[in-house]
């Protein structure tokens, strides 16, 4: 997947017909002339990964060489024609070329795309999200893309293998001596129940067992599947149990 800008496309447009339409007398030096976009266009063709263009392009390059080695300063009624062709002809190529190119744009979400692609810690409380576990991390950055994407379901799952994963490391930071065992988020929430040092925090541990009762545990079923508004719900919910889990180690450990 790459991320570009709708931008490149339109300047590409724009550099082609410039060329074909370029006509005697035009400037061939200096910007925004001729030379200018012959080579923002050649530069172009490769960065779309037009590979097919790019072969279809090579008579270009050399008008560009030969125009430079005559110091063009401003077409001639030759090299207007001739630049004129060979644009036509490249624009076959480039539209049978493109005919199986798609781009795919995100939509808005109720949470901001750019978070959501690029700065998913931006959605938790300030230094939260720099420590968790490096596999949350990597749960909350996928879950951001597949909510920006539109891919719910695979959304929550990596938000809820996150938050496991936190618990887990809240868990073992918490609870120093004679830990139960299992690492499944039931026994672990049940135990921090019992414990002097974590039953107090009765709203985290709540939160915990509802998020695990409501949403890990059925999600595990392969008919649980979520929409675009659950998902998003489903990561704000989480989002509050793991900024409490890590505020309450903040202040404890």
């Amino acid at each position: 997947m790459i991320k570009r800008s709708i931008e490149l496309y339109y300047f590409f447009g724009t550099q082609m017909r410039y060329l074909q339409d370029s006509l005697e007398g035009t400037n061939f030096p200096g910007e925004n002339y001729v030379q200018e976009n012959i080579e923002r266009f050649l530069s172009n063709i490769g960065k779309l990964g037009l590979e097919v263009t790019q072969r279809a392009s090579r008579e270009l390059k050399k008008f560009l060489e030969k125009a430079f080695e005559s110091d063009t300063q401003q077409l001639d009624a030759d090299q207007a024609r001739e630049l004129s062709k060979l644009m036509s002809e490249i624009r076959l190529t480039l539209d049978a070329e493109i005919e199986g190119v798609y781009s795919y744009v995100t939509t808005p979400k109720r949470l901001d795309i750019d978070k959501l692609l690029d700065d998913v810690s931006a959605l938790f409380s300030p230094g939260t999200y720099e420590s968790f576990p490096d596999i949350a991390k990597y749960d909350f950055n996928e879950a951001g893309k597949c909510i920006a994407f539109e891919r719910p379901t695979a959304a929550a799952f990596h938000i809820l293998r996150a938050t496991e994963a936190n618990l887990r490391h809240y868990y073992k930071n918490m609870i120093r001596h004679k830990r139960i065992s299992s690492e499944m988020w039931g026994p672990i929430v049940h135990d921090l129940r019992a414990r002097n040092k974590t039953k107090k925090f009765t709203t985290l541990n709540n939160h915990m067992d509802n998020i695990r009762l409501s949403f890990r545990n059925p999600t595990q079923h392969p008919e649980a599947t979520y929409d675009i508004h659950e998902v998003q719900d489903l990561l704000s919910v989480c989002i509050d149990a793991n900024n409490r889990m890590f505020k309450v180690l903040e202040l404890s450990c």
